[in-house]
């Protein structure tokens, strides 16, 4: 499976609009909250587990519009 591009503004607004938080993100990975970051502006991979807590929060509208595979995010789902 090849490592999504999160764009980090993109990303950001897709958290906002969910209500979530990077801390958060990181609480249902298990990892640290600097490893998120790191993995959000590409200076390293993310694990399933990650990604997968990084879509959960995001939801599939929002993951789609973090990763640049649609230019519009909306709040429906």
């Amino acid at each position: 499976q090849e490592h999504p591009t999160f764009n980090y503004r993109r990303f950001r607004a897709a958290l906002d609009l969910r209500g979530g938080s990077v801390e958060g993100v990181a609480r249902q990975a298990s990892v640290s909250s600097r490893h998120v970051w790191h993995v959000l502006t590409g200076r390293r991979r993310g694990s399933s587990a990650l990604l997968d807590a990084i879509r959960r929060v995001l939801g599939d509208l929002g993951w789609a519009f973090a990763t640049g595979q649609t230019d519009t995010l909306r709040d429906a789902d």
